[in-house]
């Protein structure tokens, strides 16, 4: 474990270090979460019209017969049920582990470079990269938009990867953030289809039953 970890302080180091003016900038703005919200609210009102779906998604598969306001309502939900529950748990677990942050660290903190200040004194694990991941895989698996699965997967991995060039985590802390990432978009995934069939047996109900 003693290995892992000063593998991980290394590594951290690299990143930190690869650096150029430009590349500041660029990670700087990637790890701001207000610069996430017009990306957030295109996908919002992306689910409410049809020709976002592919041939390849659950709504043109099975759900023909479900309107589209509830699809996208359907797809609402689990991306925000998805989005809580990682932000939520990277601090619930931050605050139970209590890892400091890479420029607290006592042996390696004078040497992390912080381009910008980080959230606050814990960092495992990181919760940008369980939002991005958990975002960009849950919404790719609801629209399997090709295009859009490529454009929001390298989004998201360049938010984690900012992480660690910021100085803010460790690499071990944005890997576990994108393993919690892919296991909340997986649950987040099953709600929208558990919400959508739900949909679908109560729309073939009330045409096979009239008023």
């Amino acid at each position: 474990m003693d290995r892992l970890i000063d593998l991980d302080k290394q590594l951290l180091l690299a990143i930190n270090h690869w650096t150029s003016p430009w590349a500041d900038q660029l990670m700087t703005t990637m790890s701001k979460v207000s610069i996430w919200f017009p990306l957030y609210i295109l996908v919002a009102i992306a689910v409410f019209i049809p020709k976002s779906y592919s041939r390849r998604s659950l709504l043109s598969r099975e759900g023909c017969s479900v309107k589209i306001w509830k699809a996208g309502l359907a797809a609402v939900v689990s991306v925000l049920v998805c989005y809580i529950f990682t932000d939520h748990l990277s601090h619930i677990i931050r605050n139970a582990v209590c890892r400091p942050r890479p420029g607290l660290d006592p042996v390696i903190g004078s040497q992390v470079r912080l381009i910008a200040e980080a959230g606050g004194p814990y960092g495992f694990f990181s919760g940008h990269a369980a939002n991005t991941i958990g975002f960009a895989l849950l919404t790719s698996l609801i629209l399997r938009r090709r295009i859009w699965t490529a454009v929001s997967m390298i989004w998201a991995l360049l938010v984690c990867y900012s992480r660690s060039y910021l100085g803010h985590h460790y690499p071990i802390d944005v890997l576990t953030g994108i393993f919690c990432g892919i296991l909340f978009a997986a649950a987040g995934y099953w709600l929208y289809k558990f919400l959508m069939r739900l949909s679908i047996r109560r729309e073939d109900s009330s045409r096979q039953d009239p008023l």
